[in-house]
């Protein structure tokens, strides 16, 4: 089986450079048009999914509801993005640096009653895994996951993935998974927008 975890599209905050976490805005005209290059990517490769999932947060709902063609979408907690906890909707400069050589906020964010990085990657694997796991009948071929930057990359810090260097989540960037017995093997990202694939 194949799971697709991919990023919403441009909202609002991403054009004003805010830090969205799990605060919410909404799509931009650029977004809307982002999700319907990745539906128009799925339909090129003949892909169709058994079932939906989103995050609770507008941004990533409506955007699978684009992209997947259906209003038929469940929504996930265990996806939703990071929490960024009082960073929420301030400018993005204010956020704290990386400490020296690190890939991510790690657990800086703690402190100001958001959570670690490690904590978002736990969540969100256990949460696609559930998912996956009851719909693990030999019958369902593609799921799609709508969820965030931060989120996706958690989980592959959870993974303990090699990750291409300069390889990032744009909007609407699109990771392929393949699931058997439990496990999640990343095999390729897409940027539906440009048509590039990195293959891992």
């Amino acid at each position: 089986m194949k799971l697709y975890l991919m990023r919403h599209g441009e909202t609002l905050f991403n054009t004003q450079g805010r830090v969205q976490g799990w605060s919410d805005s909404p799509l931009t005209e650029k977004g809307l048009q982002q999700a319907e290059d990745a539906k128009r990517y799925f339909e090129d490769a003949g892909i169709c999914f058994e079932a939906v999932f989103s995050s609770t947060q507008e941004r990533a709902t409506d955007t699978a509801k684009l992209v997947a063609k259906t209003d038929r979408v469940k929504q996930l907690k265990g996806i939703k993005e990071m929490n960024f906890g009082s960073f929420e909707a301030q400018p993005e400069q204010l956020l704290p640096r990386f400490r020296q050589g690190s890939r991510s906020f790690e657990d800086l964010l703690v402190p100001y009653g958001g959570e670690a990085i490690s904590q978002v990657g736990k969540r969100v694997l256990k949460t696609v895994l559930e998912a996956a796991d009851a719909l693990d009948n030999g019958r369902a071929k593609n799921l799609l996951f709508v969820s965030h930057g931060a989120a996706l990359w958690g989980l592959i810090l959870e993974l303990d993935l090699v990750f291409p260097e300069g390889v990032t989540f744009g909007n609407c960037a699109i990771c392929e998974y393949d699931y058997q017995n439990g496990q999640l093997t990343l095999i390729k990202v897409i940027d539906p927008i440009s048509q590039k694939e990195v293959i891992l």
